[in-house]
């Protein structure tokens, strides 16, 4: 069985690309961070190659025949996998422990929350829209906040929202500008709303090739 190693490698630069968009809305972000962020949200896999037809006749009966091997095999398709639940563990749980912006700068905490979503609205979606700091800091708060079932309320979500912009020295945002945040997560198909309760999806699988 024979993989198309240079399709996956096309996409794993598709997937660099979209992390350094990131670098618009946050210029700090550096080059380790991508790759570490990258490393930890998105699994590649590559396509499998059709089989080629293997044609030689002995009397009435092909090798085709004996291996029971459809004449014509389509070409697979690879994966990537984007999972948020690995990307969000590895932003250090020093950052949620109420220090202040001048010794927990955003930096090392959203980097790589920025590096996801312009990854995965690449991928999902096919745009190369930009995101704010607010959107970072809204769904790191709501992936940290989360339960067992990857839920959290509306309300709690706005509240743990701006408990981390209040530790980051940052002013609270309203009901309408999280509101706003929940609408475009929704639009990007990174969370659900359904009766005032976010669920956070936790990966996507997207096909290629």
């Amino acid at each position: 069985m024979e993989y198309d190693e240079d399709a996956a490698s096309e996409q794993r630069v598709v997937i660099r690309l979209a992390a350094e968009g990131a670098k618009r809305t946050h210029e700090t972000l550096s080059d380790e961070q991508i790759q570490a962020a990258i490393k930890a949200f998105a699994r590649v896999t590559p396509p499998r190659l059709p089989e080629e037809k293997i044609d030689i006749t002995f009397g009435l009966i092909t090798v085709d025949m004996l291996r029971n091997v459809p004449s014509a095999e389509s070409r697979k398709p690879g994966n990537v996998v984007l999972n948020w639940r690995k990307l969000v563990d590895i932003v250090p749980d020093i950052y949620f422990a109420g220090l202040g912006a001048a010794t927990a700068p955003l930096a090392p905490a959203l980097s790589m929350i920025f590096a996801g979503l312009y990854i995965w609205n690449k991928l999902w979606k096919g745009s190369a829209e930009d995101f704010s700091k607010d959107e970072a800091i809204a769904i790191l708060a709501l992936w940290k906040n989360r339960d067992a079932g990857n839920k959290i309320g509306e309300d709690d979500g706005l509240m743990r929202t701006n408990e981390l912009r209040v530790r980051y020295d940052l002013p609270p945002i309203s009901r309408g500008q999280f509101a706003a945040i929940v609408d475009r997560f929704v639009g990007i198909n990174c969370i659900e709303l359904e009766n005032g309760v976010i669920w956070l999806r936790e990966s996507i699988r997207v096909r290629y090739g």
